[in-house]
């Protein structure tokens, strides 16, 4: 199954009105498409905006009904190899910018440029805070802007608000946390103390000198969303026997792998950004599925090339993505190509709209055939595989698999 990271998307001044999907050469697909099955498929259910956690999550087995349980602070946690102890809670993180205004704290940019070297050592004054009470905090950064922030000590709760607007919030002036419930209060406190301390170690700091220098924006700050507590969720492939694993370089996807007892498979050339080696991910994904019935590889650059505002940069990109799934269809095993939720180029945020997926099986009659249709989100719109949930999508490759239903 390749997961194709915000492929989903609304037509482009930029692209004549197109997407990027759809004004994207993409030869593979389109062959792949028609010679399968071909649809539109809700992340999560219809008119609801999904997440990286929750649009992956659900591909990767979680069931519907638990999806509210995927708090992203504890995945990325685990994606960083923390583990969470009872007296824990984490948060998803990225480092900003940030700019005093007089009616406040203006965010400049929630991702600061999208960071990509130094965050180790802007971190690294804020591995161990003691934020009084018997409440520390630690900042482990992960890829480019993103970091996760671990609250240990007694007493907190995870029922506080988010100080990340998200991209749909933007433009946007600094909020601080507050509490849910009146049990969350105390953990509002502290969180909004470590974030005003992370703002009086990020200001100034070498790092953020030499970014101003050159022109770039600095990591002044920290926005924080998605606290909770560390869990653990039953999911569909271990009800149905199902083997699998996971070519990945992004760690919110690493930390669901790990949540949900998935083998991870990642080194230093799986990024999360458009530098990943789309070629090296394949051959992983070939080997590893001589050992596993199921093997998902996920691609984060759509997604980023659209919150940038980049339509034609995505579409560049879906091109070489078009280009590696050649060792694939050559390999003969059954492919899913398919996305966690659309991100929207104009707008730069995620949109409730369904996703272009397909599902081809190179044992069938119709993949002797040879129709392509141009893979998108118009043609599946039309396509030949009726409009489903992600859920259901698993489903049916596991059908498609011939796992039993009941283990």
């Amino acid at each position: 199954m390749l997961i194709l990271d915000g492929l989903g998307d609304l037509p482009s001044p930029a692209l004549r009105g197109q997407t990027p999907l759809e004004a994207a050469r993409t030869p593979v697909l389109d062959g792949l498409a028609g010679s399968g099955l071909y649809g539109l498929v809700d992340p999560v259910k219809p008119g609801k905006i999904p997440n990286t956690h929750s649009g992956c999550g659900t591909l990767m087995g979680v069931l519907p009904t638990d999806l509210s349980r995927l708090n992203r602070g504890p995945i990325e946690a685990s994606g960083a190899g923390r583990k969470l102890g009872i007296d824990e809670i984490a948060l998803r993180a990225n480092f900003a910018t940030l700019q005093q205004r007089p009616d406040g704290l203006e965010i400049v940019d929630r991702r600061a440029g999208r960071i990509s070297s130094g965050t180790d050592e802007l971190a690294a004054g804020l591995s161990r805070v003691d934020l009084g009470d018997g409440i520390s905090a630690e900042l482990l950064p992960t890829d480019q802007h993103r970091c996760v922030v671990v609250l240990s000590g007694p007493g907190l709760n995870p029922e506080i608000s988010d100080s990340d607007p998200g991209d749909r919030g933007m433009p946007a002036y600094f909020q601080p946390c507050v509490s849910r419930i009146d049990e969350a209060g105390f953990t509002a406190e502290k969180v909004n103390l470590f974030l005003e301390i992370a703002r009086t170690h990020l200001a100034g700091h070498p790092v953020n000198r030499a970014l101003e220098a050159a022109g770039r924006l600095p990591a002044n700050a920290i926005l924080m969303r998605g606290a909770g507590w560390g869990f653990s969720l039953d999911n569909v492939l271990d009800m149905r026997g199902v083997s699998a694993a996971v070519v990945a370089g992004c760690n919110t996807v690493i930390g669901l792998a790990r949540t949900l007892g998935s083998e991870v498979k990642t080194d230093s050339r799986f990024t999360a950004d458009a530098n990943t080696d789309l070629a090296a991910k394949m051959r992983t994904a070939l080997a590893t599925l001589e050992q596993y019935d199921l093997v998902y590889v996920h691609i984060k650059a759509p997604d980023l090339f659209a919150h940038d505002h980049q339509p034609d940069l995505k579409r560049a990109f879906l091109e070489k993505v078009d280009e590696a799934l050649k060792k694939l269809e050559q390999a003969g095993v059954i492919i899913t190509v398919v996305a966690d939720h659309s991100t929207d180029s104009n707008s730069g945020a995620h949109t409730a709209d369904p996703v272009p997926a397909l599902l081809f099986d190179p044992s069938s009659k119709a993949a002797q055939n040879d129709s392509p249709v141009n893979f998108s989100e118009s043609a599946c719109s039309v396509g030949n595989m009726p409009r489903q949930s992600s859920h259901q999508l698993l489903l049916r490759l596991l059908d498609l698999m011939e796992v039993p239903a009941v283990r």
